[in-house]
């Protein structure tokens, strides 16, 4: 049950501070900044979790990062992009990607550091 717990409050913090950055950046900003950003920081978390098993690993990872970022919102807009500009959805869509991935890369190799 604690870790339901956890994950749920992890989960409300997520949702509200992804909802202020839409409100503030719009949409499109949106994605941009908590799936990159999202990316960089469950990077870092992996790769200290890695090293220090911790009770709040849950909160942290499935909990907050899991609702602050937005895989169903990315899918949605890229989808809208697709149909209203094939390029530009195809750019946004590899972009996005691409971005997410290395800043995941790059976060836990600058808390983990090269594997010895």
């Amino acid at each position: 049950m604690q870790n339901v717990i956890q994950v749920f409050l992890g989960g409300t913090i997520g949702a509200i501070l992804r909802y202020a950055i839409q409100i503030v950046v719009g949409t499109f900003g949106m994605l941009w900044i908590v799936n990159v950003i999202g990316s960089f920081l469950l990077g870092c978390l992996n790769g200290y979790f890695e090293k220090k098993e911790s009770k709040l690993k849950l909160f942290f990872t499935t909990g907050m990062l899991g609702t602050f970022t937005t895989f169903s919102t990315y899918s949605e807009s890229s989808f809208n992009m697709l149909i209203e500009g094939p390029l530009t959805g195809f750019l946004f869509i590899i972009g996005m990607t691409l971005a997410s991935i290395s800043a995941a890369f790059l976060g836990y190799f600058f808390i983990r550091g090269k594997k010895q």
